[in-house]
């Protein structure tokens, strides 16, 4: 006991990841990353589903806690299913509480009746035992090498550690009327996210489940794991926008074997999680560069939007080939409580 107060005390004060993983507007404002905790009870109510496994648990003193942690699409290729967590069984959770004072936590280690720890989150420490039954080199691991005769028209992955994994804007180049916008952001209640609606270009590019590019006629086809989106790439040059969608009109152009990507008529006014807004101005230009082994391709995107941003945006992301990969069915669902 004595030892899990000393690392409770440890991991409040580093923050446990120190807030690399989570230090964005959103995650902030609901858990208190400074608030570590661990309580005990037993499982009453499991939702396995997309985009965050929930449960519901009974401690000893009769309180119910609602419990989240990360999404299906992360814990299947950890190795992590709906068998280790039955309803009636005993658990440990570690993690952090809401700041609202909701019975509610966020949680990356649970520690079953069995004494067995089990770690929800790519890249996290164990926090009771030594080992764990997950594992993170699914989501941790570089590319496979070859692949080149396929370019780019394969399932690519994101690595967890990788360059430009989350894409943020720790001090974001805001106009006046944007900052006004960003700083009543509420994600509570102004996360267009809510109730499973699905994200929209640029946020869409941050997902971290994998993609595949697959060729069409005079189209490339861009398939997004995260709520099953299918972008369309236009490859001839005349083709004009018909309205304004979720994922925008995008045309494309071969520079030699890097894919150049132009996307406008955007119909989404978020730019990522943390409450940066997005006028129907925004234009989007992308490149998708492949390496030489075949392994990586490296994702650069431009955002033009002077109504929101000072400055052109640029970010990166690396995406990586793991040949086992595949593009599972997504099936977002609400928590029903």
């Amino acid at each position: 006991m004595i030892k899990i107060l000393i690392k409770i005390t440890i991991l409040a004060m580093l923050g446990l990841i120190t807030l690399n993983a989570f230090a964005h507007h959103a995650f902030n404002s609901i858990y208190d990353v400074n608030n570590f905790s661990v309580i005990n009870g037993t499982i009453e109510k499991v939702m396995w589903k997309n985009p965050h496994a929930q449960l519901t648990i009974t401690t000893d003193s009769g309180d119910s806690w609602h419990i989240e942690t990360n999404s299906i699409s992360i814990l299947k290729r950890m190795g992590v299913d709906d068998n280790l967590l039955l309803v009636g069984d005993r658990i440990s959770i570690a993690g952090y509480k809401r700041r609202d004072g909701k019975l509610s936590m966020w949680t990356n280690n649970i520690l079953l009746s069995n004494d067995q720890e089990v770690i929800l989150r790519p890249g996290i420490e164990s926090f009771w035992n030594d080992s764990a039954l997950s594992s993170s080199e699914s989501w941790l691991s570089n590319g496979d090498t070859g692949g080149e005769e396929q370019g780019i028209f394969r399932v690519w992955s994101t690595r967890f550690n990788g360059p430009g994994r989350y894409m943020r804007l720790p001090n974001p180049p805001l106009t006046e009327s944007a900052l006004v916008k960003y700083n009543s952001y509420n994600p509570l209640v102004d996360d267009p996210t809510l109730n499973c609606n699905p994200k929209g270009m640029p946020w869409i590019m941050h997902q971290p489940y994998p993609t595949e590019f697959r060729q069409g006629e005079n189209k490339i086809y861009f398939h997004i794991e995260e709520y099953d989106l299918i972008r369309v790439i236009h490859m001839e040059q005349n083709i004009e926008a018909e309205e304004r969608t979720l994922l925008g009109h995008s045309t494309g152009k071969w520079d030699g074997d890097d894919l150049l990507v132009e996307t406008t008529h955007v119909n989404w006014h978020q730019f990522d999680n943390t409450g940066i807004p997005i006028s129907d101005n925004a234009t989007f230009e992308e490149r998708f560069s492949l390496s030489s082994d075949g392994s990586e391709l490296n994702y650069t995107i431009k955002t033009t939007d002077l109504l929101t941003f000072n400055e052109v945006i640029i970010q990166n992301k690396q995406f990586v080939w793991r040949e086992d990969v595949t593009i599972d069915p997504y099936i977002c669902t609400n928590y029903d409580g």
